[in-house]
């Protein structure tokens, strides 16, 4: 079913005929008639419309692993926890627990699993993926229903999650910010300008006054909210978030002025989120500066913040690189694994557009984390 009837309608009943573009991302995202992430299709991989890290090979998910084990040897949890967010078809989770079970069989045993995920099609995939393990699996369709009915010591990880946020977004005119809406025209779709509300402009009065006039950004203004969540969701423990995006003064740069919105379908890129509407993703770039101050707001410690080359670096990602004396690229395992680290952190790739950033609550242990130490990071 598309949604544009349903975008269509609600424009339509606004008396100023027209709604907020964080609405109109909301119902081409979520819509449960017509949203692109509630659609059962292929959305990730090749007969997708894009990859993740975790799809590129289960060495990502085996490093990332690896730190858990890390974590949980520190953390000396009675009842340790794994909470996957927006955790796809559910192959990184599966990859984590094929590690712990091979490298950790202690906590591999006491590990309990959940997962927060909005989408039907992709929980049921999670679910799926996870059978094979023959063990409870608790899942949520959205982390407030999470953090209603789980408290947890453990570890909280999200790959490309917060990307999928809708968000507000806004325009720098000659007489300071405006909001941008969506109104009807035709068959189709345009935008307008309107007075921002008060939380978006409340957060724009800080943005930097000299970005140039015709400069947009995006907004999450759900940070703050997502993030008192997670703090009651999580007793002690550490979050690991993995997304693509700056810290805000990177981010609301006028090298990007007209902001980072991206749109994917088939492995294409655009910046037009009014075609396809429900069958193409939609993201931007996530503000770390705004996850790093509601984590500090919510009683969280920020620990690392890194690329994620860095961070697989120095989380032992190299030493996961196999010798070998193959030829058939096609047919080597070996060939295959090297390859993917390659590609996990090349500084033009993956490695450098993607940031890691680690936050806990609870104590530190006093030696810190592999990811913390230094030495070079290439």
């Amino acid at each position: 079913m598309t949604i544009l009837p349903r975008i269509y309608k609600e424009i339509e009943q606004r008396p100023e005929g027209a709604i907020p573009f964080v609405r109109f991302m909301e119902m081409a995202l979520y819509d449960q008639q017509g949203g692109y992430y509630t659609s059962a299709r292929q959305k990730i991989g090749k007969d997708g419309d894009f990859y993740t890290s975790a799809t590129v090979h289960p060495v990502f998910a085996e490093t990332l692993a690896d730190v858990v084990i890390e974590m949980w040897e520190a953390g000396k949890w009675s009842a340790p926890t794994l909470v996957e967010i927006g955790g796809g078809t559910g192959a990184l989770c599966n990859a984590i627990l094929s590690r712990l079970q091979e490298a950790a069989p202690a906590l591999f045993a006491a590990i309990q699993v959940v997962l927060v995920e909005a989408s039907p099609y992709h929980r049921q995939l999670q679910q799926d993926a996870l059978a094979k393990w023959q063990r409870p699996v608790r899942v949520y369709e959205s982390l407030k229903a999470a953090a209603v009915a789980e408290t947890i010591e453990g570890v909280i990880l999200s790959n490309e999650w917060f990307d999928a946020f809708p968000v507000h977004l806004a325009e720098k005119t000659g007489e300071g910010w405006q909001e941008v809406y969506v109104t009807r025209q035709g068959e189709g779709l345009q935008e307008c300008l309107r007075e921002p509300a008060p939380a978006l402009a409340s957060f724009l009065a800080e943005v930097d006054e000299r970005l140039p006039k015709g400069m947009r950004v995006e907004v999450n203004l759900e940070v703050g909210r997502t993030f008192a969540q997670l703090a009651e969701l999580l007793k002690c423990g550490y979050i690991i978030t993995i997304d693509y995006g700056d810290l805000q003064e990177d981010l609301y740069h006028p090298s990007r002025k007209r902001g980072t919105l991206m749109c994917y379908y088939r492995h294409q890129v655009d910046d037009n989120p009014y075609v396809r509407v429900g069958e193409q993703d939609i993201t931007a770039h996530v503000n770390f500066s705004a996850l790093i101050q509601a984590g500090e707001q919510s009683g969280f410690q920020t620990i690392g913040f890194m690329r994620q080359d860095q961070f697989l670096i120095k989380s032992g990602l190299l030493e996961k690189a196999v010798n070998h004396q193959d030829r058939d690229p096609f047919t080597s395992e070996a060939m295959k694994r090297n390859r993917a680290i390659q590609q996990l952190i090349l500084p033009g790739g993956l490695g450098g557009l993607f940031r890691v950033l680690v936050q806990s609550k609870g104590d530190m242990p006093q030696a810190g984390f592999r990811f913390q130490r230094s030495g070079r990071s290439w």
